[in-house]
């Protein structure tokens, strides 16, 4: 599987099954870039800027997250953010048999090497042109290591 795939599929998987984040949201609608015309609030979508400015093995990526709401009140955007927050900050990708998965602590690694690490790096409201609408914004910085692919194909 190719790197970044790898990284947005196991990213997907963990927030879009999180059952916590399933109930905040009424069930968890995750696009990458954008979601469908008129999707049902609240959504959320998020995408992977990879850097080329290091040709070694461990390479530099931002992995970006909007959350969307419509409501009266920032309160559902915010337990929103305190959820995904809990999920993805200072979280590691590991290797997970033939696939990848989202681990948060060392008793869940089990001997397993680290694929990327996450780090909540900047977050925010954005201002809406519409009323009612809610737009929070999160940028994780991240490593991750290359597929054994890219990598053979540097020398």
């Amino acid at each position: 599987m190719d790197t970044e795939k790898a990284i947005l599929s196991a990213i997907y998987a963990h927030v879009a099954n999180d059952s916590q984040l399933n109930t905040i949201c009424s069930g968890v609608r995750l696009g990458l870039i954008w979601t469908p015309k008129d999707e049902t609030f609240p959504y959320l979508v998020h995408r992977l800027a990879a850097y080329a400015d290091y040709p070694g093995v461990v390479q530099r990526a931002d992995y970006f997250l909007d959350l969307w709401d419509y409501g009266d009140s920032a309160t559902k955007i915010y337990s929103m953010r305190e959820r995904v927050v809990a999920l993805l900050d200072k979280a590691c990708i590991i290797q997970n048999g033939e696939g990848y998965a989202v681990v948060q602590s060392d008793e869940e690694m089990s001997g397993n090497l680290i694929f990327a690490r996450l780090r909540l790096a900047s977050f925010g409201l954005i201002p809406e042109d519409v009323d009612k609408i809610w737009h929070y914004s999160m940028t994780f910085s991240m490593r991750f290591t290359r597929s054994l692919t890219e990598i053979t194909n540097l020398t």
